[in-house]
């Protein structure tokens, strides 16, 4: 009898010490055990992006936008008031320097003119009469005087005449094509009434500005790229004008260019990209303008030195879009952190993800 009491105290001895060391490799050997490497267990290095740093070529560009303008454009309006009596003016149509476009009544200043060219001629017949006696003492200088002062006022009465009925004709001021019309054959139109548009789109302009700060970068006589919406290739064009002085409000200077419209495929008033090329930059230091973090005063970057995040201050230049151009703070063959810079600090261990 006391042989089993101790064999069942045995076996309890034995199975409370299974469960003691089941327990600690559980819960507590985790804790207790070492971290591979260390003393003491830690998180998994962050994983970034990164850059190895080479010498590229550099193009820079100024992106701007711009309005497509017409060479020269103007409204036609009437300078005299009367019935439209002749109306040579087709919308769309071309038409060149000095045509007859539009022409007004003049009836009466017809009529008034030929009074006056009679008068004028009944005073060029007198004239060598006048001026013989005038030599022979018959008449005095008074006299004389007198008849040439009259003439005069005739040829001026016929200058003033001939010039109303010149504001009875619209003519073309420049070669261009006729817009919209406003008016019909026999309306009667008002002084200043707007009769037509006429527009010369051959060349083309294209007005466009660009930041105060590549004021000295651009001259007249350079060329730039232009794109327009329903033009598939790109067009070049040439810088004929630029201003004189920097936009207060905007900051930024105007320019304007010229490109050929031969088949006036470009309309006036639409939306233009503009590319402006300046100097070419070709062993440079790019990197993405992301991976710069901007202080006060400053500029840093991210590298990677022998697995930890070692923090490195610089400075730019020229920028594009996306490309920062480096002029002072790295070597070709750092490798720069591009992605993950906000989640790393200054001596944290990183491991590469992806290396560009």
């Amino acid at each position: 009898m006391r042989n089993k009491k101790v064999s069942w105290l045995a076996y309890v001895l034995v199975a409370g010490v299974v469960a003691l060391l089941v327990w600690y490799k559980f819960y507590e050997a985790p804790e207790a055990l070492p971290k591979a490497g260390s003393g003491t267990a830690g998180p998994p290095p962050t994983t970034v992006k990164a850059q190895i740093i080479k010498y590229s070529t550099f193009d820079n560009l100024i992106a701007a936008t711009g309005t497509l303008v017409a060479n020269q454009e103007v409204s036609l309006n009437s300078e005299a008031a009367g019935k439209i009596v002749r109306l040579d003016l087709q919308e769309g149509s071309a038409v060149q320097q000095g045509q007859l476009l539009v022409k007004l009544n003049d009836a009466d200043l017809q009529a008034q003119l030929s009074k006056l060219k009679a008068r004028l001629k009944e005073f060029e017949t007198r004239d060598q009469r006048q001026k013989t006696l005038f030599e022979k003492g018959a008449i005095s200088q008074q006299e004389y005087d007198l008849f040439s002062t009259e003439k005069q006022g005739v040829e001026a009465d016929i200058a003033l005449v001939k010039a109303q009925i010149a504001k009875t004709e619209i003519r073309a001021p420049f070669a261009g094509k006729v817009g919209l019309r406003y008016v019909s054959l026999g309306a009667y139109v008002t002084q200043n009434a707007r009769i037509a548009e006429l527009v010369n789109a051959d060349p083309m302009l294209v007005d466009f500005s660009i930041p105060e700060r590549y004021a000295g970068l651009v001259a007249r006589g350079g060329s730039i790229t232009v794109n327009v919406e329903n033009q598939p290739d790109s067009l070049e064009a040439r810088i004929i004008a630029v201003a004189p002085r920097i936009d207060v409000a905007t900051r930024t200077l105007q320019l304007r260019a010229q490109l050929p419209n031969k088949n006036n495929q470009l309309v006036a008033g639409a939306f233009a990209k503009v590319s402006i090329r300046l100097k070419q930059f070709d062993e440079s230091l790019l990197i993405p303008t992301r991976s710069v973090i901007p202080e006060q005063n400053a500029k840093k970057v991210f590298l990677v030195k022998n697995g930890v995040v070692s923090p490195v201050y610089i400075e730019t230049g020229q920028r594009s879009a996306d490309l920062i151009r480096v002029t002072k703070g790295l070597s070709v063959g750092d490798t720069l952190i591009t992605a993950g810079i906000l989640k790393v600090r200054p001596g944290q261990p990183v491991q590469l993800l992806e290396i560009e």
